[in-house]
């Protein structure tokens, strides 16, 4: 009977351990993957950042709103990373 209740509550921390590790896992890879985001739309030409004078945005029938902010915010990025290098 205790070698029962104590395998019960091995899985159970077990269990719980391992949801907290995925939701803290999860929120690292949100962020990884807001970062690439921005970074592959001022590569891909979409949003062009010129340090310090202008923030050049693709707009076209194919762009959506959304992705226009989502571009801005790339530039946005850029700018607060260009700020940091002139500290």
């Amino acid at each position: 009977m205790k070698d029962a209740t104590v395998m019960v509550v091995s899985g159970v921390t077990m269990l719980a351990l391992f949801s907290i590790l995925s939701a803290a896992s999860a929120s690292k890879l949100n962020d990884i993957e807001e970062k690439v985001d921005i970074r592959n739309d001022l590569v891909s030409g979409k949003a062009n950042y010129l340090p310090g004078a202008a923030c050049v945005i693709a707009t076209s029938a194919e762009q959506t709103p959304a992705d226009i902010i989502n571009y801005a915010r790339a530039c946005a990025k850029a700018h607060e990373d260009w700020l940091k290098e002139q500290q």
